[in-house]
């Protein structure tokens, strides 16, 4: 089974970047796991996508939850999202229905968003929040458990 993480996030902006801290982290200890960095994410994940049997994308959400809450999404089975605020505008639910139109039969199966409740997407910062910063284990725990 093909599997790809995406993380999607600022490194640069404390617990926005926690999708790159997770890739960064799979990476190292389960490299068969393909890992593309989003960046801020747009309608280019779409092609990162292809050819994949099942695709992980990473974020922090704002959701009005306890900061390092887990939120697990199955996007590609119609689930959506807490009602949230992206703090980069990336609408992944739209952004993924347009992407089953546009590319039909080429996109994965499964695409499942791991969102993680953010605390400070605002501040500068390379590292998260204690609470995003645990959650970060769990969430790769999540996908690795796939392989």
């Amino acid at each position: 089974m093909r599997i790809l993480a995406i993380g999607i996030g600022n490194i640069l902006r404390t617990d926005d970047g926690i999708g790159l801290h997770v890739i960064k982290k799979i990476k190292e200890i389960k490299p068969e796991i393909d890992t593309v960095d989003a960046g801020l994410g747009s309608i280019e994940i779409l092609e990162y996508m292809e050819g994949y049997d099942l695709v992980f994308i990473i974020d922090a959400i704002e959701a009005d939850g306890e900061p390092g809450t887990i939120y697990k999404i199955n996007l590609s089975g119609g689930q959506q999202p807490p009602i949230i605020t992206h703090s980069h505008g990336v609408d992944l639910v739209s952004t993924i229905n347009f992407g089953q139109l546009l590319y039909q039969n080429k996109l994965p199966k499964k695409i499942i968003l791991l969102a993680v409740e953010a605390e400070d997407t605002i501040s500068l910062g390379e590292e998260p929040t204690k609470k995003v910063k645990q959650a970060i284990d769990e969430v790769i725990k999540e996908i690795i458990k796939f392989t």
